[in-house]
């Protein structure tokens, strides 16, 4: 195990995510290993590893949740590898954030650039995502999980033993599968109560 600098900031090694659920122990050991790692790659692209701490508590989570939705057993597969790439695609995404907020004249262009989007909307889109992943098949399921857990569409296809390109078309097949299928129960729902109304009208006309 990787032995923690002292010239390294300190993470916190949470036992519970945001939800209160337990966070996997392969994933919490993992992250100690990978840490000193973590804080070295930060610092090169941030000019100081100070944002590394939170950027590996979400990575942990998000990790550890994934594990547990595949059912895969504490402590059966390389997890330091795996924390690490979604440590990597994490801090990418913080890095180009921050450049686009530096490339802003002020608050206010920043603001309209990006408009605000109100709790409602966030949390309606979160679940017509859910919704949506639900009608994927088992492989589109693992695909949107991984991307979802921060890996890119390369490493997506390593782990599916695919390309790039055939990944991508793949998953974007399954989306429009999915769509389809949300739409079709949405307009069954729609038009039941309306259907049986005309139905009963018939019977009373007759």
């Amino acid at each position: 195990m990787t032995t923690v600098s002292s010239k390294s900031p300190i993470w916190w090694d949470q036992e519970l995510d945001p939800t209160g659920k337990p966070i996997r122990l392969d994933v919490r050991s993992a992250a100690r290993e990978v840490w000193n790692d973590a804080c070295t790659k930060t610092r090169a692209l941030l000019g100081e590893p100070c944002e590394a701490a939170g950027l590996m508590e979400r990575s942990v989570v998000q990790i550890s949740r994934y594990l547990n939705r595949r059912g895969v057993a504490i402590f059966s597969q390389d997890t330091s590898s795996l924390l690490m790439c979604a440590f990597c695609r994490a801090l990418r995404r913080h890095v180009v954030k921050l450049r686009r907020i530096e490339l802003a004249p002020d608050l206010s262009e920043a603001s309209e650039r990006s408009p605000t989007r109100t709790c409602t909307t966030e949390e309606d889109c979160r679940l017509d995502a859910e919704k949506a992943a639900r009608q994927l098949s088992a492989r589109g399921r693992q695909m949107y999980e991984l991307r979802h857990a921060g890996f890119e569409w390369r490493e997506v296809a390593e782990k599916l033993s695919t390309t790039d390109a055939a990944a991508r078309a793949e998953f974007s097949r399954e989306l429009k599968r999915a769509r389809l299928k949300l739409a079709k129960k949405s307009s069954t729902k729609t038009d039941s109560p309306d259907q049986k109304d005309c139905t009963r009208q018939r019977k009373c006309n007759s």
